[in-house]
């Protein structure tokens, strides 16, 4: 295995690691991005605070989501390059015969 690719692999093994770390992270802020509602005193805006907090909620949960499934490509990149960098390596030993 070359040294470039080791790079690669760690890399994006703390990138992967980052990512899945960050998304747990950023979803325990939940209650700092959704505080209880309270009453306004009127029942319409009453409702439109509820669903500007549900909207706010969902895109909060979505970009926790983003980061991970960001983690997993980035996994996935990892993994890709250690089935190639095998491969490669495998042809090659295949090819050159042993000095011995």
């Amino acid at each position: 295995m070359t040294a470039d690719f080791k790079v690669v692999y760690s890399d994006l093994d703390t990138l992967t690691k980052t990512f899945h770390t960050e998304a747990g992270d950023y979803r325990k802020l939940h209650n700092d991005v959704a505080p209880p509602v309270v009453s306004g005193g009127d029942p319409g805006l009453d409702s439109a605070i509820k669903e500007i907090s549900h909207l706010i909620i969902g895109l909060h949960l979505a970009l926790a989501d983003r980061m991970d499934d960001h983690g997993d490509k980035a996994g996935y990149a990892r993994d890709s390059f250690h089935r190639h960098d095998v491969d490669v390596h495998g042809v090659f030993e295949d090819l050159v015969p042993d000095e011995g």
